[in-house]
């Protein structure tokens, strides 16, 4: 069946060009580089355009209750303003105290500006030595509005009192911690 491709000029007027196979579904058109205004619909939203991941594997450890870096980090720069930036973080934290209950936190940073937040908090009978285990994943859709280089790190912190010993460790037991970032197209 011979395919057709309308060209319509927005006032009404057209031209059918006119082909004697058919067209099938992937065709390319190319516009002369000229003055003028081309309406497109895009394809590709959503699609993944890049992959970037980053690792950490050596146990880092805070006993404050101040921001300190884990090491885990990974860059990336955007094909367009519009692209989103899917982020999946995964941690090996463990938080242990020998008194009273302890809390902590983790933030995921995009450069200086926080777009998520973890929060766990322990508080198990007793007051020696006790320590608790978990594997947190974080998911955050993020619009840089950029199409320079942008970083994603995480950061993790003690919450509440800090009486008796408290410590969160991220890459426990020198376990891979990972972030992956995931563009995506969003025009």
């Amino acid at each position: 069946m011979p395919g057709q491709i309308k060209i319509d000029d927005g006032a009404g007027n057209y031209t059918i060009l006119t082909n004697g196979g058919s067209l099938g579904s992937d065709k390319t058109i190319t516009i002369p580089n000229t003055t003028g205004t081309m309406a497109l619909t895009s394809d590709s939203f959503g699609k993944v355009l890049q992959v970037v991941e980053g690792t950490y594997s050596t146990a880092t450890s805070n006993t404050t209750t101040s921001y300190a870096d884990t090491n885990l980090t990974a860059s990336i720069t955007p094909s367009a303003i519009t692209s989103k930036i899917l982020v999946i973080v995964k941690h090996n934290v463990q938080l242990s105290r020998t008194a009273t209950e302890v809390d902590g936190g983790i933030q995921l940073l995009r450069d200086a500006t926080q777009i998520s937040f973890s929060y766990m908090y322990q508080s198990i009978g007793g007051a020696t030595s006790v320590i608790w285990r978990n594997i947190p994943v974080m998911l955050s859709l993020d619009s840089p509005s950029t199409t320079s280089s942008v970083t994603y790190k995480t950061q993790a912190k003690l919450f509440g009192s800090t009486s008796g010993s408290h410590t969160i460790t991220t890459s426990n037991f020198d376990v891979t911690d990972t972030i992956i970032l995931i563009e995506v197209d969003g025009s």
